[in-house]
């Protein structure tokens, strides 16, 4: 789970980084925001039925509700709720971009660094040693009020840093051991605290925190800097079709949960095969679903 804490991060960052850079256009706004609000309609209907079942009568009360609820529907679908949020908003988002100086946008990036991830590991730290609890609610407009705003013009400033510089293999093993290195403090930290409270805690994995962030900054990175060294037509093939496995993945899982009691199974063996069946599963369905014109607009 810690390893592939820095996905949804880079998810924010990608679209970041190519979203910002460009010219406001008023068409394209309003048909990507349409776009996004129609597919996440009808996904939120999809969840609903394949959970709660296809009933006629409620179908027009639950379909409204559960449109700003995804509890009634699928909750990892808070994302597309984030995505639209940022493409609201992204025409204010490209003009500041556009006009921070290289000071303003470290400046950025440290406030946002400090005031949500750090924030993150202070309060828990200060009230462990102060034996009470330590709360602090002030969300500062732009830094860390949505901490994925944060991914998403980072995202921004770093691939117009890095496009066009190539690594060595120095700085290439510092982004690896910067990656590796948060996560393995974020293991150990969430195995023993758990261990300490009696239960299962999350907090350490929360994606504004910092060890997450500089997980997701280093791997971004390395990924823009080593670009062309990741470039291949299996890749292609499979990347097409990231954001429909993302939409339809929940599907398979709610599958396999119901013909099967998970805890049952020893967690090294049944944690890889499950993640490669519903991915083989979710690709396959949305490489199908690629192939007819109506339905591919539900997944691209």
């Amino acid at each position: 789970n810690s390893l592939s804490r820095v996905c949804v991060p880079l998810f924010f960052m990608i679209s970041g980084a190519f979203a910002i850079g460009k010219e406001y256009n008023r068409k394209t706004y309003f048909e990507k925001i349409l776009k996004f609000v129609l597919i996440l309609a009808v996904w939120n209907l999809i969840y609903f039925i394949t959970r709660n079942g296809f009933n006629l009568g409620k179908m027009g009360k639950a379909a409204a509700a559960c449109f700003f609820n995804a509890e009634m529907t699928s909750r990892h679908l808070w994302y597309m709720y984030a995505l639209i949020g940022l493409y609201i908003a992204l025409p204010f988002i490209q003009n500041m971009c556009k006009n921070m100086s290289r000071e303003l946008e470290n400046l950025f990036l440290i406030l946002w660094f400090c005031l949500s991830g750090l924030t993150l590991i202070f309060l828990p730290l200060a009230s462990f040693i102060t034996k009470t609890k330590v709360a602090i609610t002030y969300p500062i407009p732009l830094i860390n009020s949505a901490y994925y705003l944060g991914y998403f013009i980072g995202g921004h400033i770093l691939y117009k840093r890095f496009k066009d510089i190539k690594f060595d293999n120095r700085k290439n093993l510092i982004c690896v051991a910067a990656y590796l290195g948060a996560m393995l403090i974020t293991i150990i930290a969430t195995y023993f605290i758990s261990l300490k409270r009696g239960y299962a805690i999350e907090q350490t994995g929360w994606y504004r925190g910092a060890l997450i962030i500089i997980a997701s900054f280093a791997i971004f990175i390395l990924f823009v800097t080593k670009g062309d060294s990741f470039k291949s037509n299996a890749i292609s093939v499979f990347s097409k079709q990231t954001f429909g496995i993302y939409l339809i993945h929940i599907i398979f899982l709610d599958i396999i949960k119901h013909f099967f009691h998970l805890p049952d199974f020893n967690p090294l063996i049944a944690i890889p095969l499950l993640t490669a069946a519903i991915y083989i599963c979710s690709w396959g369905s949305c490489f199908v679903i690629s192939k007819i014109p109506i339905l591919k607009k539900l997944i691209q």
